[in-house]
């Protein structure tokens, strides 16, 4: 074990990214000495590059690529007079300079700033952690256990690719990534007939290319789509039915809803009520297509929606029988497959990686968190941790009814980190050198 960081990171992804610039820029002006390591099992944007699960990486990103890590760069509300240095900084990293060093931002922007494919934005996540390195470092393997260490601090064991085990330490703790999927109602004899929205790609090539098949995909946000377009490519022969609990809006990106994403306190949104902070995630972010996703299937005549809850799934045969309450009542369907697209889990995620002593530990310190009802809201604090809870756990994906929408997706990239990153200037603070500090711009 080396000397414990400031902040370890859970996954090398876009939130993984953001911090990590933040971090650089930081260390990089002089500002204070801070220690990041980000833990990733894979690669770094693996998720984004089509790596893992059911996403090939050619999937259309949900937002313009301008809102980068630096978004929406207004530092001053974490760091006071020094946030206009620090955005300055951070425009090193931003989609504009990616796209300057690889020589194509000339290009995009005459061809109407076009939206971008997934693995473009994780080439582009890749390109910003290769370049984030002041007080950075990334370590290769996959997290096994979370424990409370000497002092006050995590310690985190990760298995790495060379078959060794290294326990690191950290005064605070940043879990990334989606979870694991939700659980759906099925008896055990209906599991060969069902995937799920974290399969590997591969693992669907079971469905049998050479007749037609009937698929149902339970879901209504992007991973349904994901998973829509995905088999659309897949089996082009095959009959897809996407179960909602209504019918999926499309993404309106209007001023007001882009303002809450990259701002909410621009809406006072921890004042708000929890009702009103509910239909928002869900009609904004959770509950929505994206317009470019809907266009490609809008004339697909083996595609259609039916609106309802599934309640349970069995075997039929060689196949599956769905049962789902509709608006007019029970009703019941016959797939060859059918797959669970209903969302992640993170907490469920979250205590694989802590042992039940560790879990129990934290709920003394900061209050039930683990088995507390779907209708619960989860308390966190302005730096996205865990309310009440020391050392820090930072966890944006749960953060996001309380603080934010943005923070559980890529809304405002730049205003987590600062979330994240400020609390660690405290007691981290260094002398600054001579000059201007341009120098902490990436070159």
């Amino acid at each position: 074990m080396s000397a414990p960081a400031d902040l370890l990171v859970v996954g090398g992804g876009a939130k993984a990214a953001a911090v990590a610039a933040k971090v650089h820029a930081i260390n990089a002006l002089g500002l204070a000495r801070i220690a990041l390591t980000i833990v990733e099992a894979n690669r770094p944007a693996a998720s984004w590059m089509g790596l893992n699960g059911m996403t090939s990486g050619d999937e259309p990103l949900a937002i313009t690529p301008i809102k980068d890590v630096g978004f929406p760069y207004e530092s001053g509300g974490a760091f006071g007079e020094l946030g206009a240095e620090l955005d300055r900084a951070m425009l090193g990293f931003s989609w504009q300079s990616y796209m300057l060093d690889r020589g194509g931002f000339a290009r995009w922007v005459n061809a109407g700033s076009p939206g971008i494919r997934h693995r473009d934005y994780g080439a582009y996540l890749a390109w910003v952690l290769a370049r984030a390195t002041a007080g950075v470092r990334i370590v290769h393997g996959r997290v096994r256990r979370i424990g409370l260490g000497a002092e006050d601090r995590w310690s985190v064991e990760v298995a790495q690719a060379d078959a060794e085990r290294a326990r690191h330490e950290a005064h605070a703790l940043l879990l990334t990534g989606s979870g694991v999927h939700r659980h759906l109602p099925h008896d055990p004899d209906a599991a060969p007939w069902m995937f799920h929205c974290d399969d590997k790609r591969g693992e669907f090539t079971r469905i049998p290319a050479d007749r037609r098949t009937e698929i149902g995909i339970v879901g209504g946000g992007e991973g349904a789509l994901s998973c829509l377009m995905f088999l659309r490519a897949l089996r082009p022969a095959a009959r897809l039915t996407v179960h909602t609990p209504s019918l999926p809006l499309s993404r309106g990106e209007s001023f007001l809803e882009n303002r809450v994403f990259s701002d909410p306190d621009s809406v006072g949104w921890s004042g708000l009520d929890l009702a009103t902070r509910r239909m928002f995630v869900a009609q904004c972010d959770r509950g929505v297509f994206g317009p470019d996703g809907l266009a490609a299937i809008s004339y697909d005549d083996q595609c259609r929606f039916l609106t309802g809850r599934v309640v349970h799934l069995g075997a039929d045969g060689e196949g599956v029988r769905l049962d789902y309450a509709s608006p007019d009542g029970p009703r019941a369907e016959r797939y060859d497959y059918v797959v669970n697209c209903t969302g992640f889990d993170l907490l469920e995620q979250l205590r694989g990686l802590f042992p039940p002593p560790v879990r129990a530990e934290i709920e003394r310190r900061s209050g039930p968190l683990w088995d507390l009802p779907s209708s619960t809201e989860l308390r966190f604090g302005r730096g996205l941790e865990v309310e009440g809870l020391w050392p820090r756990l930072h966890i944006p994906g749960l953060a996001g009814l309380t603080q934010g929408p943005g923070f559980a997706n890529l809304g405002c990239l730049g205003l987590l980190a600062d979330r994240v990153v400020a609390p660690l200037m405290v007691g981290n603070v260094a002398e600054r050198p001579v000059g201007d500090g341009r120098a902490a711009t990436p070159v």
